[in-house]
Protein backbone atom coordinates (compact mmCIF):
# COMPACT_ATOMS: atom_id res chain seq x y z
CA UNK A 1 0.00 0.00 0.00
CA UNK A 2 1.22 3.52 -0.83
CA UNK A 3 2.62 5.44 2.13
CA UNK A 4 0.27 8.34 2.75
CA UNK A 5 1.46 11.94 2.89
CA UNK A 6 0.32 13.61 6.12
CA UNK A 7 0.47 17.02 4.46
CA UNK A 8 -2.03 15.90 1.81
CA UNK A 9 -4.28 14.41 4.47
CA UNK A 10 -4.24 17.67 6.41
CA UNK A 11 -5.01 19.64 3.24
CA UNK A 12 -8.00 17.38 2.58
CA UNK A 13 -9.37 18.10 6.06
CA UNK A 14 -8.93 21.83 5.38
CA UNK A 15 -10.93 21.48 2.14
CA UNK A 16 -13.74 19.68 4.01
CA UNK A 17 -13.75 22.28 6.79
CA UNK A 18 -13.81 25.29 4.47
CA UNK A 19 -16.01 23.89 1.72
CA UNK A 20 -13.72 24.72 -1.18
CA UNK A 21 -10.26 23.97 -2.52
CA UNK A 22 -9.60 27.67 -3.06
CA UNK A 23 -10.37 28.55 0.58
CA UNK A 24 -8.21 25.67 1.82
CA UNK A 25 -5.37 26.75 -0.45
CA UNK A 26 -5.58 30.31 0.85
CA UNK A 27 -5.56 29.15 4.48
CA UNK A 28 -2.53 26.93 3.81
CA UNK A 29 -0.74 29.59 1.73
CA UNK A 30 -0.70 27.32 -1.33
CA UNK A 31 -1.88 27.77 -4.89
CA UNK A 32 -5.30 26.46 -5.79
CA UNK A 33 -3.75 24.36 -8.57
CA UNK A 34 -1.28 22.73 -6.17
CA UNK A 35 -4.00 21.81 -3.66
CA UNK A 36 -6.29 20.56 -6.43
CA UNK A 37 -3.53 18.30 -7.76
CA UNK A 38 -2.88 17.01 -4.22
CA UNK A 39 -6.55 16.13 -3.82
CA UNK A 40 -6.68 14.24 -7.13
CA UNK A 41 -3.50 12.37 -6.22
CA UNK A 42 -4.92 11.49 -2.78
CA UNK A 43 -8.13 10.15 -4.33
CA UNK A 44 -6.05 8.08 -6.75
CA UNK A 45 -3.84 6.69 -3.98
CA UNK A 46 -6.83 5.76 -1.82
CA UNK A 47 -8.92 4.53 -4.74
CA UNK A 48 -11.88 6.55 -3.45
CA UNK A 49 -13.97 9.52 -4.59
CA UNK A 50 -13.54 11.98 -1.73
CA UNK A 51 -14.89 15.27 -3.10
CA UNK A 52 -17.81 16.47 -5.16
CA UNK A 53 -16.54 19.47 -7.11
CA UNK A 54 -18.97 22.12 -8.28
CA UNK A 55 -19.40 25.81 -9.02
CA UNK A 56 -20.12 26.57 -5.35
CA UNK A 57 -17.07 24.74 -4.03
CA UNK A 58 -16.02 21.23 -3.08
CA UNK A 59 -18.08 19.14 -0.69
CA UNK A 60 -17.07 15.76 0.71
CA UNK A 61 -18.80 12.69 -0.62
CA UNK A 62 -20.35 10.44 2.00
CA UNK A 63 -17.17 8.36 1.87
CA UNK A 64 -15.08 11.53 1.95
CA UNK A 65 -16.70 12.69 5.19
CA UNK A 66 -15.94 9.36 6.84
CA UNK A 67 -12.33 9.54 5.65
CA UNK A 68 -12.05 13.15 6.88
CA UNK A 69 -13.18 12.06 10.35
CA UNK A 70 -10.61 9.28 10.37
CA UNK A 71 -7.89 11.66 9.20
CA UNK A 72 -8.79 14.13 11.96
CA UNK A 73 -8.29 11.40 14.55
CA UNK A 74 -5.00 10.39 12.89
CA UNK A 75 -3.73 13.99 12.98
CA UNK A 76 -4.62 14.30 16.66
CA UNK A 77 -2.71 11.08 17.38
CA UNK A 78 0.24 12.29 15.29
CA UNK A 79 0.36 15.60 17.16
CA UNK A 80 0.20 13.74 20.46
CA UNK A 81 3.10 11.51 19.38
CA UNK A 82 5.19 14.54 18.42
CA UNK A 83 4.35 16.26 21.70
CA UNK A 84 5.44 13.25 23.70
CA UNK A 85 8.70 12.99 21.76
CA UNK A 86 9.31 16.67 22.45
CA UNK A 87 8.57 16.10 26.12
CA UNK A 88 11.13 13.29 26.29
CA UNK A 89 13.81 15.48 24.71
CA UNK A 90 12.98 18.61 26.70
CA UNK A 91 14.90 19.77 29.71
CA UNK A 92 12.38 19.08 32.46
CA UNK A 93 13.78 21.88 34.65
CA UNK A 94 13.05 24.58 32.06
CA UNK A 95 9.84 23.26 30.52
CA UNK A 96 6.41 24.21 31.82
CA UNK A 97 4.50 20.98 31.27
CA UNK A 98 0.78 21.69 30.81
CA UNK A 99 -2.03 19.20 30.28
CA UNK A 100 -5.30 20.67 29.05
CA UNK A 101 -8.65 19.54 27.73
CA UNK A 102 -8.95 19.76 23.95
CA UNK A 103 -11.28 22.76 24.09
CA UNK A 104 -8.99 24.76 26.36
CA UNK A 105 -5.82 23.64 24.57
CA UNK A 106 -7.16 24.55 21.16
CA UNK A 107 -9.14 27.71 21.81
CA UNK A 108 -7.84 29.44 24.97
CA UNK A 109 -4.40 28.24 26.00
CA UNK A 110 -2.50 29.65 22.98
CA UNK A 111 -3.64 33.17 23.95
CA UNK A 112 -2.70 32.59 27.58
CA UNK A 113 0.76 31.32 26.65
CA UNK A 114 1.30 34.25 24.31
CA UNK A 115 0.61 36.64 27.20
CA UNK A 116 2.87 34.56 29.43
CA UNK A 117 5.70 35.05 26.96
CA UNK A 118 4.97 38.78 26.68
CA UNK A 119 5.16 38.99 30.47
CA UNK A 120 8.79 37.91 30.21
CA UNK A 121 8.38 34.65 32.10
CA UNK A 122 11.38 32.46 31.30
CA UNK A 123 9.90 29.09 30.38
CA UNK A 124 9.46 26.72 27.46
CA UNK A 125 5.82 25.54 27.56
CA UNK A 126 4.93 22.02 26.47
CA UNK A 127 1.20 21.36 26.09
CA UNK A 128 -0.46 17.96 26.04
CA UNK A 129 -4.07 18.12 24.76
CA UNK A 130 -6.19 15.27 26.14
CA UNK A 131 -9.62 14.85 27.70
CA UNK A 132 -10.35 16.08 31.23
CA UNK A 133 -10.03 12.64 32.86
CA UNK A 134 -6.55 12.19 31.36
CA UNK A 135 -5.56 15.72 32.44
CA UNK A 136 -6.33 14.79 36.06
CA UNK A 137 -4.33 11.57 35.73
CA UNK A 138 -1.30 13.39 34.29
CA UNK A 139 -1.30 16.01 37.05
CA UNK A 140 -1.66 13.33 39.74
CA UNK A 141 1.26 11.42 38.19
CA UNK A 142 3.47 14.50 37.94
CA UNK A 143 3.64 14.26 34.13
CA UNK A 144 2.16 17.76 34.01
CA UNK A 145 2.92 20.61 36.41
CA UNK A 146 -0.46 22.18 35.83
CA UNK A 147 -3.67 21.07 34.16
CA UNK A 148 -6.82 22.72 32.85
CA UNK A 149 -10.12 20.85 32.85
CA UNK A 150 -13.75 21.58 31.99
CA UNK A 151 -15.55 19.36 34.51
CA UNK A 152 -18.18 20.24 37.10
CA UNK A 153 -16.62 18.16 39.89
CA UNK A 154 -13.54 19.22 41.83
CA UNK A 155 -10.79 16.58 41.44
CA UNK A 156 -9.86 14.89 44.71
CA UNK A 157 -6.33 15.21 46.03
CA UNK A 158 -5.43 18.24 43.91
CA UNK A 159 -5.37 21.98 44.38
CA UNK A 160 -7.73 23.81 42.03
CA UNK A 161 -8.89 27.27 40.99
CA UNK A 162 -11.71 28.23 38.62
CA UNK A 163 -10.23 30.45 35.90
CA UNK A 164 -13.34 31.04 33.79
CA UNK A 165 -16.58 29.63 32.47
CA UNK A 166 -17.75 28.15 29.18
CA UNK A 167 -21.15 27.80 27.53
CA UNK A 168 -22.27 24.59 25.85
CA UNK A 169 -24.62 24.84 22.87
CA UNK A 170 -26.74 22.41 20.88
CA UNK A 171 -25.74 22.53 17.20
CA UNK A 172 -27.33 20.95 14.15
CA UNK A 173 -26.84 20.94 10.40
CA UNK A 174 -28.94 23.55 8.54
CA UNK A 175 -30.96 20.68 7.04
CA UNK A 176 -31.92 19.21 10.43
CA UNK A 177 -35.54 19.49 11.64
CA UNK A 178 -34.39 21.42 14.71
CA UNK A 179 -32.69 24.12 12.62
CA UNK A 180 -35.97 25.98 12.13
CA UNK A 181 -37.06 25.70 15.77
CA UNK A 182 -36.83 28.59 18.23
CA UNK A 183 -36.01 26.13 20.98
CA UNK A 184 -36.22 22.51 22.07
CA UNK A 185 -36.84 20.97 25.48
CA UNK A 186 -34.48 18.98 27.66
CA UNK A 187 -36.73 15.97 27.10
CA UNK A 188 -36.29 16.26 23.32
CA UNK A 189 -32.53 16.63 23.75
CA UNK A 190 -32.30 13.59 26.02
CA UNK A 191 -34.35 11.48 23.59
CA UNK A 192 -32.17 12.39 20.59
CA UNK A 193 -29.16 10.13 19.79
CA UNK A 194 -26.28 12.62 19.62
CA UNK A 195 -22.80 12.79 18.18
CA UNK A 196 -20.49 12.79 21.22
CA UNK A 197 -16.86 12.75 22.27
CA UNK A 198 -15.30 9.72 23.93
CA UNK A 199 -15.89 8.77 27.57
CA UNK A 200 -13.73 11.02 29.73
CA UNK A 201 -14.43 14.10 27.66
CA UNK A 202 -15.37 17.06 29.84
CA UNK A 203 -18.12 18.14 27.44
CA UNK A 204 -19.78 14.73 27.50
CA UNK A 205 -19.47 14.39 31.28
CA UNK A 206 -20.91 17.85 31.90
CA UNK A 207 -23.90 17.29 29.61
CA UNK A 208 -24.74 13.98 31.31
CA UNK A 209 -24.33 15.52 34.76
CA UNK A 210 -26.38 18.65 34.02
CA UNK A 211 -29.20 16.58 32.57
CA UNK A 212 -29.13 14.32 35.63
CA UNK A 213 -29.13 17.24 38.07
CA UNK A 214 -31.78 19.41 36.37
CA UNK A 215 -34.00 16.63 35.00
CA UNK A 216 -33.35 13.43 36.98
CA UNK A 217 -36.39 11.75 35.43
CA UNK A 218 -34.82 11.82 31.96
CA UNK A 219 -32.68 9.04 30.53
CA UNK A 220 -30.32 10.06 27.73
CA UNK A 221 -30.46 8.06 24.51
CA UNK A 222 -27.49 6.01 23.38
CA UNK A 223 -25.10 8.13 21.22
CA UNK A 224 -25.52 8.03 17.46
CA UNK A 225 -21.74 8.26 16.98
CA UNK A 226 -18.65 8.72 19.15
CA UNK A 227 -15.41 10.47 18.19
CA UNK A 228 -12.15 11.28 19.97
CA UNK A 229 -11.60 14.67 18.29
CA UNK A 230 -13.59 17.92 18.31
CA UNK A 231 -13.06 18.31 14.55
CA UNK A 232 -14.66 14.91 13.93
CA UNK A 233 -17.72 15.81 16.00
CA UNK A 234 -18.14 19.07 14.08
CA UNK A 235 -17.76 17.25 10.78
CA UNK A 236 -20.35 14.65 11.71
CA UNK A 237 -22.88 17.32 12.72
CA UNK A 238 -22.22 19.32 9.54
CA UNK A 239 -22.77 16.16 7.50
CA UNK A 240 -26.19 15.77 9.11
CA UNK A 241 -25.45 12.58 11.06
CA UNK A 242 -26.96 13.92 14.29
CA UNK A 243 -26.95 16.99 16.57
CA UNK A 244 -24.24 17.53 19.17
CA UNK A 245 -23.66 19.54 22.32
CA UNK A 246 -20.36 21.42 21.99
CA UNK A 247 -18.47 24.29 23.53
CA UNK A 248 -19.51 27.62 22.04
CA UNK A 249 -15.80 28.32 21.59
CA UNK A 250 -15.37 25.41 19.19
CA UNK A 251 -18.27 26.22 16.85
CA UNK A 252 -18.22 30.03 16.74
CA UNK A 253 -16.84 30.14 13.19
CA UNK A 254 -19.21 27.44 11.94
CA UNK A 255 -22.21 29.30 13.36
CA UNK A 256 -21.08 32.60 11.86
CA UNK A 257 -20.56 30.98 8.45
CA UNK A 258 -23.91 29.18 8.55
CA UNK A 259 -22.39 25.70 8.42
CA UNK A 260 -24.10 24.91 11.73
CA UNK A 261 -27.21 26.22 13.49
CA UNK A 262 -27.57 26.78 17.23
CA UNK A 263 -30.71 25.51 18.95
CA UNK A 264 -31.55 26.80 22.44
CA UNK A 265 -32.80 24.45 25.14
CA UNK A 266 -35.63 26.13 27.00
CA UNK A 267 -35.34 24.30 30.30
CA UNK A 268 -31.67 23.37 30.60
CA UNK A 269 -28.73 25.53 31.75
CA UNK A 270 -25.61 24.48 29.85
CA UNK A 271 -22.65 26.18 31.53
CA UNK A 272 -19.47 24.78 33.06
CA UNK A 273 -16.40 26.04 34.90
CA UNK A 274 -12.89 25.98 33.44
CA UNK A 275 -10.54 24.94 36.23
CA UNK A 276 -6.79 24.94 36.78
CA UNK A 277 -5.50 21.98 38.79
CA UNK A 278 -2.11 21.18 40.32
CA UNK A 279 -0.47 19.11 43.05
CA UNK A 280 0.09 20.62 46.49
CA UNK A 281 3.68 19.42 46.43
CA UNK A 282 6.08 20.40 45.01
CA UNK A 283 5.45 24.14 45.08
CA UNK A 284 3.83 25.50 41.93
CA UNK A 285 6.46 27.20 39.70
CA UNK A 286 6.19 30.94 39.20
CA UNK A 287 5.43 30.42 35.49
CA UNK A 288 2.43 28.21 36.32
CA UNK A 289 1.12 30.70 38.88
CA UNK A 290 1.43 33.48 36.31
CA UNK A 291 -0.41 31.34 33.77
CA UNK A 292 -3.32 30.96 36.18
CA UNK A 293 -3.38 34.73 36.76
CA UNK A 294 -3.44 35.36 33.00
CA UNK A 295 -6.26 32.87 32.48
CA UNK A 296 -8.39 34.53 35.15
CA UNK A 297 -7.66 37.98 33.73
CA UNK A 298 -8.54 36.80 30.23
CA UNK A 299 -11.91 35.54 31.44
CA UNK A 300 -12.57 38.83 33.22
CA UNK A 301 -11.86 40.81 30.06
Amino acid sequence: MTRLDLDSLELFVRVVERGSINAAASAADRSQQAVSERMRKLEHELGLDLLERGARGSQPTETGQVVADWIAELLVATDRFQERLTSLRADRTSTLRVAASQTIAGYLLPQWLSQLEQAGTATSPHVHAVNSVEVIREVHAGAAVIGFIESLDEPSGLEHHVVGHDELVVVVAPSHDWASRDFITAQELAAMPLVVRESGSGTRQVLEQLLGEQHPQLVAAEPRAEFSAILSVRGAVTAGIAPAVMSALTVAEDLAAGRLRRVDVADLELHRPLTAIWREEPELPASASELIRIAVQHAAD
